[in-house]
């Protein structure tokens, strides 16, 4: 529940909100306070307050826009189809560029509500905190330079393809973003990484670090083909080098 003063400071900020001076102001202060689902049901007659005001006196694009990202932050906890509308118009009344910063708006929302209650890509399963523990959750072991488990061969890594990342994506191998529209190396199996951080994985395991897809030949794979090509042009031959 609302303290005293939360409940002073909302009512003043929907004072606010029925000036042209300190609409914008009001605006993101609402949307600061709403971080939870029951921020998002008190600050529903705020949202309210601001859509009328913007029917009906503030018409200019930029009281719009402040007005879509309240209700964009209210609509990620509060999901009535009163709020819905209130954005569903907003996005009407604003240009391209803003339709386009509200959807990286939500979707930064959405990354940070995750990582901030290690959910989807931030779960304890996406998140190890370094190469071992990301094996170590697959069930695998990191393996030492010196030791003999293959990687992924050289043809094979030549095969691997750069695509668009079409939304932001975090790359599990160094944990950094990826935002939409950079070029990231491809997995087969659809998995997306940084280009250096893909090749130096497969280098040294051949193996999707996401999904531990490994179907792709291994040098190791690559070294047993060209002996036994060797082996069947010298019949009789016991090794490469008989």
């Amino acid at each position: 529940m609302a303290t005293p003063k939360e409940e002073l400071d909302l009512g003043k900020l929907k004072q606010e909100l029925k000036s042209k001076k300190s609409f914008v102001n009001a605006c993101q202060q609402l949307a600061s306070l709403c971080d939870n689902e029951e921020t998002a049901k008190q600050l529903e007659e705020a949202g309210k307050t601001a859509f009328t005001v913007l029917q009906t006196r503030f018409s200019n694009p930029k009281f719009w826009q402040a007005g879509l990202e309240l209700f964009l932050a209210l609509e990620f906890y509060n999901s009535s189809p009163e709020v819905s509308r209130w954005r569903d118009t907003a996005l009407e009344e604003v240009d391209d560029d803003a339709r386009e910063r509200a959807k990286e708006q939500a979707q930064r929302r959405r990354l940070e509500e995750d990582k901030k209650h290690n959910k989807g890509r931030f779960g304890d399963a996406m998140m190890p905190l370094s190469l071992g523990e990301l094996l170590a959750s697959q069930g695998m072991v990191l393996v030492p330079e010196d030791d003999s488990r293959p990687g992924m061969s050289r043809d094979a890594r030549a095969e691997l393809r750069v695509k668009t990342v079409l939304e932001e994506d975090i790359c599990v191998v160094c944990q950094e973003t990826m935002p939409a529209g950079s070029k990231a190396k491809a997995m087969p199996c659809g998995h997306l990484f940084h280009d250096d951080c893909l090749i130096s994985w497969v280098k040294k395991s051949n193996s999707c670090p996401t999904c531990r897809f490994d179907e792709l030949p291994s040098e190791k794979k690559h070294f047993d083909d060209v002996q036994q090509q060797v082996e069947q042009r010298q019949p009789g031959a016991s090794g490469l080098y008989s």
